[in-house]
């Protein structure tokens, strides 16, 4: 608008009766007393129309104009040259700043050149514009178009291509009018990382990326100054790479495409989106995707509220060949716990995919990193204030195998039922439907376990079994009558198991454990086991029957018995073992007579001695034939450093006897920092100690002289006897 302290400059013949005729409209525009814009719309109105009126006598005009004021935008220092041949009129226009009143930073230096004006009393229109400007974050820029200006309203309708973003190009098309503005930006093949630039100085929440790419984009937009009313968005995505500084986010050659519209209802807003990918990984700390395995597609429509709530009564997702699912929320994002509500109806999560995507890198710090798995599971999920209220699962013939058999289940099927404690309808408690799993086979910590199925009860954090059941484990089985956890996933989780255990081979034990294998079984009433801050303890003392003797254990505790380490501590009594069978099983040489004794403060780590107190002796008035092979002779002259015992066994003519009598024999070690502190059944002369204490004839005496031994060194020498096919000593 040209303001009447402003000047209208025109140079050609007949350039004082133009003066003349401008000053006579501005004058009487004045003495009206009109306001300040109407005064500059009357004054640039007349301008304008003397150029079209006198045109035929004029070779150019020049109009200085300190403001424009426009519906949503302002131009200061505005000048405009027109050329005035006959037949044409080219225009010439810089303007010094240029605001829109949605942006706060402004354009400055605006140059526009108009091959042809076209001058009406509604409008000034270039149909073919140049337009030379600097824009904030895409720097400098030569745009081509079509520019119109409404004079009666201060319109404006802009299409303008040509705009260089990084190395792609935009095309605009926009619209300024008192009752609103629309604006249409096409963006092809853009890279990102200027679009990340340009979005930052827009002050959109844009984190902090490294980022390469390109982005093929559409906006579609309207609203009134600087409020928006609606917007459309179609965007592709290729070769998306990015991550930050910290490394918790990255993508690689990610593809993406989104569709998007926002529309204001009030003072909320309603919105539509849908995104997917097919190409390209994405990593969020811990979890990683790879879309081009699987493709991804999400969907949502709602309503953001002006107090920050985000509804979002349906959303649906595929994750295809890992989850399918539905459901429903609602986002407090101003609250301490911003997940209001959800409920997610599973459609199928799918494994080995659900696996990989989803668990696996939560796993990778425990013994399931590594699992192979197989099945699908639906049902819904029920959330409030961030808290799970319920839960309803289907599990459809699942397997998982951690490939160590420290964990492995086959064929799980049936419904799991939970229910939150606090989840109360009128005053009443919660409960949950009966659950029902069943397993075709499977093995924990190594043991075979057997087809079963488990009826149980699960409310907040609390497990209660509905009725006994058999598990078979290896050759024999334990019934459960009892079982009961508390507390589960916290550090005070009790549990609590009475069970029976019916016969179990030990054998079979020590082929799953990876001992030596001997008879005997284990079998027996087991109560008050108990589990408490990961640790596994027994109330009652564990029987079992072995090598025609009795074994009891006590004391029994268990440390992280999922972990990578476990650790294992109990005490062991030996009661009237047959030493042939025990002797004969380990392949140590031939013994006869019985073996009793204890092992106290047994500690295992990771299934490995590292601590105990043993005492393995002839029982006190124990009756039977006492024998002892050559073999055996010379292993056990070995373990008390009695180097003399080989020599003597290879000359004179003891290497004539097969086997010998001994009276009594006895061991004793106690185990600390890989040492073991040795001693016999009695003290022998010179210092020494009778680990095999001869009687009658022929007689033979096992002295040892070393009081202290390397455990590993020791270990190493009694597998090997166990193996050998005779004495070896050392």
């Amino acid at each position: 608008m040209c303001h009447p302290h402003d000047s209208c400059r025109v140079h050609a013949q007949g350039a004082a009766n133009l003066a003349f005729v401008g000053m006579a409209v501005i004058i009487r525009a004045m003495k009206s007393q009109l306001s300040k814009p109407t005064l500059a719309v009357a004054a640039l109105g007349a301008c304008a129309a003397l150029a079209a009126g006198v045109v035929s006598a004029l070779d150019d005009l020049s109009v200085d104009v300190e403001r424009i004021d426009g519906a949503g935008w302002t131009a200061e220092g505005v000048s405009i040259h027109l050329d005035l041949p006959r037949g044409a009129t080219h225009a010439h226009a810089l303007v010094k700043r240029l605001k829109l009143a949605a942006r706060a930073e402004e354009l400055r230096d605006v140059r526009i050149d108009c091959r042809e004006v076209e001058l009406s009393v509604d409008r000034i229109a270039c149909p073919n514009a140049r337009i030379a400007a600097t824009l904030p974050s895409l720097g400098a820029q030569l745009l081509t178009g079509r520019v119109v200006y409404g004079r009666r309203t201060g319109s404006l309708d802009v299409e303008l291509a040509g705009l260089k973003v990084g190395t792609g190009s935009a095309r605009i098309k926009g619209a300024l009018a008192d009752t609103g503005w629309k604006a249409d930006l096409q963006l092809e093949h853009v890279a990102i990382e200027p679009l990340i630039k340009f979005a930052r100085d827009w002050q959109a929440p844009v984190p902090e990326l490294s980022a390469s790419g390109t982005a093929t984009l559409s906006v579609s937009a309207s609203g009134s100054q600087a409020a928006l009313r609606q917007m459309r968005v179609t965007a592709k995505i290729a070769e998306f790479t990015a991550n930050n500084e910290s490394g918790s986010l990255a993508a690689e050659k990610l593809s993406l495409e989104l569709a998007a519209s926002v529309e204001r209802s009030g003072n909320d807003w309603r919105y539509t989106v849908s995104l997917s990918s097919n190409r390209g990984q994405a990593y969020a700390q811990p979890v990683f995707l790879d879309f081009g395995a699987h493709y991804l597609g999400l969907s949502a429509q709602g309503r953001w509220k002006a107090d920050g709530t985000l509804l979002v009564p349906t959303f649906s997702f595929l994750h295809r060949d890992v989850a399918q699912g539905h459901g429903s929320a609602t986002l407090r994002f101003a609250a301490e716990q911003p997940l209001s509500a959800l409920t997610l109806t599973l459609e199928k999560l799918q494994f080995p995919g659900a696996y990989a995507s989803y668990f696996q890198p939560l796993l990778l710090d425990t013994s399931f990193k590594a699992l192979q798995s197989s099945g699908g599971i639906s049902g819904e999920i029920v959330i409030a204030d961030g808290a799970p209220q319920s839960i309803d699962l289907k599990f459809d013939s699942v397997t998982v195998d951690d490939a160590a058999r420290t964990l492995v289940l086959k064929d799980l099927k049936g419904d799991w039922h939970w229910r939150d404690a606090d989840a109360r309808d009128d005053d009443k408690p919660t409960t949950a439907p009966d659950s029902l799993l069943s397993w075709r086979g499977g093995a924990l910590l190594n043991l075979e376990l057997g087809a079963s199925e488990l009826r149980f009860n699960t409310v907040s954090r609390q497990f209660r079994l509905l009725q006994p059941a058999r598990i078979p484990v290896l050759d024999g089985a334990i019934d459960l009558e009892t079982f009961r956890i508390r507390n589960a996933g916290q550090p005070a989780v009790a549990f609590l198991v009475d069970a029976t255990i019916q016969p179990i081979s030990v054998r079979e034990l020590c082929k799953a454990f990876g001992w030596p294998e001997f008879g005997g079984s284990v079998g027996g009433v087991i109560s008050k086991l108990r589990m408490r801050d990961h640790v596994i303890t027994l109330g009652t003392t564990l029987q079992a029957r072995v090598f025609d003797g009795d074994v009891a254990i006590k004391d029994l505790r268990l440390e992280q018995p999922f972990g990578q380490w476990p650790r294992f501590h109990s005490s062991i009594a030996l009661d009237n073992l047959d030493l042939e069978l025990v002797t004969r099983a380990f392949s140590f040489g031939r013994i006869t007579g019985r073996l009793s004794g204890t092992i106290d403060a047994l500690e295992l780590f990771n299934w490995t001695p590292v601590a105990f107190d043993a005492r393995l002796f002839t029982p006190v008035g124990d009756k039977s034939r006492h024998r002892i092979s050559q073999r055996a002779v010379a292993n056990i002259g070995s373990i008390g450093g009695g180097s003399g015992v080989a020599s003597a066994l290879s000359s004179g003519f003891l290497r004539f006897f097969e086997d010998f009598n001994y009276d009594r024999l006895g061991l004793s070690c106690r185990l600390e920092q890989d040492v073991c502190v040795i001693d016999g059944v009695a003290p022998a002369p010179n210092g020494g100690y009778y680990l095999v204490k001869g009687s009658g004839i022929p007689r033979i005496d096992v002295i040892g002289g070393a009081r202290r031994v390397d455990w590993p060194r020791l270990l190493q020498q009694l597998v090997a006897a166990t193996k050998s096919e005779g004495p070896v000593v050392k």
